[in-house]
């Protein structure tokens, strides 16, 4: 018996519906009750078919993959058109035979993905599967991967009470020159307000205009400056990147940097 090739692929449309469905939601199955494409794809308002291409075998189809349009930012000033790779299924009679790199290849070299400027697509595998398929086949390159502890700065409770330990844990003499009002301007998080002064250390979410120093930043990158390994090299490459921003003059910046070991007091506990 000869081996059957796939005499098509071409872009997706609305008669095809009901066969990718089924394709992806049997290859899918244990996932939302079988109700996974509608979930992922119909119902998702990004939704664009024009990214979805099919193999087909004598008037069958045989194969789907997706791809998903995407706002990449790679920098802090710098976003790029991105498509990442979703879900590629092919029929278990039709696997082995080079559909799923025919797909991709198609998908890559398409009028849809050049007319919408993407210049990066990317996918998130699992890595036997990267090794055997998406790497050797369509020549995705691996990227390092790192684990970041994220935190968020949203429970007042909980930072309040850490203060209220620092301020009876440090002894009142090494609060007697302090005098500063930083504010904190982080991302997906609430401002907030640290006073230090020989009184101690006071938390607030208002009167910002008063405050001598002002960092701006995330709260993955105020994360990563958590870690004490490298502590140093991360301030420097987030301030040289502009992940983190410090204004105040130069007498408050020294200060700032004088008053450094209790901000990282603070902070040096999860709060959220």
């Amino acid at each position: 018996m000869s081996e059957a090739k796939v005499s098509l692929c071409r872009a997706f449309n609305d008669k095809d519906e009901g066969y990718v469905k089924e394709l992806v939601e049997n290859a899918f199955r244990g996932f939302l009750n079988g109700k996974y494409w509608d979930w992922k794809y119909k119902l998702n308002p990004n939704f664009d078919p024009s990214l979805v291409a099919v193999a087909e075998k004598n008037g069958k189809i045989v194969g789907c993959n997706h791809w998903l349009i995407r706002e990449l930012k790679i920098s802090g000033s710098t976003e790029v058109k991105a498509v990442l790779g979703a879900d590629i299924a092919v029929s278990p009679d039709y696997r082995g035979r080079g559909i799923g790199k025919s797909l991709l290849l198609f998908l890559r070299s398409s009028q849809a993905v050049r007319d919408k400027g993407v210049i990066l697509s990317y996918m998130f595998a699992d890595p036997n599967l990267s090794k055997r398929f998406y790497k050797p086949v369509a020549g995705y390159i691996s990227a390092p991967t790192t684990t970041v502890s994220y935190f968020k700065l949203l429970s007042w409770r909980k930072l309040k009470d850490r203060i209220k330990i620092l301020n009876e844990k440090i002894e009142k003499e090494r609060f007697e020159k302090l005098d500063l009002k930083i504010r904190f301007h982080l991302f997906s998080a609430p401002q907030l307000l640290l006073e230090l002064n020989k009184n101690g250390v006071r938390v607030s979410e208002r009167n910002f205009k008063n405050a001598n120093v002002t960092v701006i930043s995330d709260l993955s990158t105020l994360s990563i400056l958590k870690e004490k390994k490298n502590r140093k090299r991360n301030l420097i490459r987030a301030l040289l990147t502009g992940k983190l921003k410090i204004k105040g003059s130069f007498f408050s910046l020294f200060r700032f940097y004088r008053s450094f070991w209790l901000i990282e007091e603070i902070f040096s506990e999860k709060i959220s």
